[in-house]
């Protein structure tokens, strides 16, 4: 009976140690006696609170740093086209004063460089947006494949390039904020697009494979992919390889997934050649 008393709480510490997860809240154990292992478990109950306390600040700081940086991002990519666009106007008020006769041309050509800077703009105060909102949305069941499928018969309209969905399961049920999940499907989906519009056959296939806890999700196409060089600045708030990219895109697709404790990644597809996105994320319990 003696060694019994000492044994379970011991064996009761050493089972909370083993569960004792930051993702998760961990437990206290209960044991009120004023001895030893008193003391002992009074320390470990401390330092899950320690532990909650120290997680719940990073946590705090990691958000704070991420709107920091797309606040930066955002300041940056506004800036810069407003300058060019204010010389533009002063330059077609000054044409106008003077009366030159190439005023009407100038104005077409610079009003439609206008509008694509305005259009710039716009996408980049819509990603912004769409990070404001990574904590208003509730987390809910969503069925991966069905969503995959839905975003898959928006885009197939293009006779040029065919778009394929490969999962044999019947449903993919994961845990995520649906609206957020559809704006990294959209995101990829477009990128690929993108990369064999100019193509005559171009091919995307979207694979949802199953694992243990956890299903993933990938979208190839058969473009040029991404040069090994530039392949580890992919998901950096200032990179794009467009033209008239904001640069936020694949950022907050890996914010998006990360927040749903999942994990994004670029690789070279084996099956079509060109660029190959793999989130993964877990099913749901």
């Amino acid at each position: 009976m003696l060694s019994n008393s000492l044994s379970r709480p011991l064996a009761e510490i050493s089972k909370k140690m083993q569960l004792l997860d930051v993702n998760r809240q961990a437990e206290h154990i209960d044991y009120t006696n004023k001895d030893e292992l008193g003391i002992l478990v009074a320390a470990y109950n401390k330092m899950v609170d320690d532990l909650e306390e120290s997680t719940r600040q990073l946590a705090q700081s990691e958000r704070e740093q991420a709107w920091r940086e797309m606040a930066r991002q955002i300041a940056h990519e506004i800036k810069n086209p407003l300058t060019p666009m204010r010389l533009s106007i002063q330059h077609l008020v000054r044409l106008k004063r003077q009366n030159v006769p190439e005023w009407q041309d100038k104005f077409d050509q610079i009003a439609t460089s206008l509008l694509e800077q305005i259009d710039i703009l716009s996408d980049a105060a819509s990603e912004f947006s769409s990070f404001s909102r990574f904590y208003s949305e509730e987390l809910t069941d969503v069925d991966l494949k069905a969503l995959a499928r839905e975003q898959i018969s928006l885009f197939d309209t293009r006779d040029n390039i065919d778009i394929l969905l490969n999962a044999p399961m019947d449903r993919a049920m994961v845990i995520v904020r649906k609206g957020q999940i559809i704006r990294v499907l959209v995101n990829l989906i477009s990128n690929a697009i993108q990369a064999v519009e100019h193509l005559s056959d171009g091919k995307i296939v979207v694979t949802i494979s199953e694992r243990e806890d956890s299903y993933s999700l990938s979208v190839e196409d058969n473009g040029s992919g991404v040069p090994d060089e530039l392949t580890n600045k992919l998901f950096k708030p200032n990179f794009t390889t467009k033209s008239g990219g904001t640069g936020l895109g694949l950022y907050i697709c890996r914010s998006v997934i990360e927040q749903s404790q999942g994990t994004i990644s670029y690789n070279r597809s084996d099956k079509t050649g060109g660029a190959c996105f793999t989130f993964v994320l877990r099913k749901s319990e």
